[in-house]
């Protein structure tokens, strides 16, 4: 593995989180505009902009571009990635939790699979692009799900969508205090049968990054895999806190 620090969650935790997302999926759309303070629309759309600027690199076969969703979820991000990616032929859902892809469309554009981000089902260099969006977090090992992103690129892009640790002590006390304190007291108001399950969004924090970091850790594990990776791009919202990376492969 890369020499840039990464982050793993034990199995244990791991497992909660993917049980506490499941648990609040009937109120994830409205929460989610809360935590980012409205902003969760925002960065996915101008990340997948980027994503798909000037046309995504294409495989051998010109009329087949695929872009894989990573930690889908409740398919938040497979209607923008269509509209905003008019070349896309054809998305691949992909979260571990079936019941979240319960609440994804399937259809002729798309198609649900279960898997974990660090064990991709596919072919190494047979998709066009890569996304995640508020998933990274959640991720069990960030350096193996990296490293898998790359693998299954055939010259096409990263990006990465999330909430992030600033390095700086006070912003990151500051969206420790967000997401772990005053997210479930909200949640109480807008959520309240769900709002227990808020507080365990806190352990996604554990050893988490800033979007500078994720950056370098890409970098890196590119360079140790002995990929190129070229137009590295580290976007931040609200101090820090919230932001993605779209990185190439060349």
């Amino acid at each position: 593995m890369a020499s840039q620090a990464t982050r793993i969650l034990d199995e244990y935790t791991w497992e909660c989180i993917v049980r506490d997302i499941e648990a609040i999926v009937n109120t994830y759309r409205r929460m989610n505009k809360i935590m980012s303070l409205g902003l969760d629309d925002r960065v996915r759309l101008d990340a997948i902009k980027q994503m798909c600027k000037d046309a995504l690199p294409r495989n051998d076969n010109p009329q087949r571009v695929i872009i894989v969703d990573l930690g889908a979820g409740p398919g938040d991000s497979i209607s923008v990635i269509a509209n905003v990616c008019k070349q896309v032929s054809y998305i691949v859902a992909i979260d571990p939790s079936p019941r979240l892809l319960k609440n994804v469309a399937s259809n002729a554009l798309c198609d649900r699979v279960v898997a974990v981000a660090e064990n991709i089902p596919l072919r190494s260099s047979s998709v066009s692009g890569v996304t995640a969006f508020y998933a990274a977090r959640d991720f069990k090992d960030l350096g193996s799900a990296v490293s898998e992103m790359l693998r299954i690129l055939n010259k096409g892009r990263i990006t990465i969508g999330d909430i992030f640790l600033p390095q700086e002590t006070m912003r990151s006390i500051a969206v420790k205090t967000w997401v772990c304190l005053l997210v479930p007291i909200l949640a109480l108001l807008f959520a309240p049968k769900q709002w227990r399950h808020y507080r365990g969004l806190c352990k996604s924090l554990k050893g988490w990054l800033s979007v500078e970091q994720l950056c370098k850790l890409i970098e890196s594990i590119a360079t140790h895999n002995r990929y190129e990776v070229k137009g590295l791009m580290c976007r931040k919202y609200v101090l820090g806190g919230l932001g993605y990376v779209v990185a190439e492969q060349e």
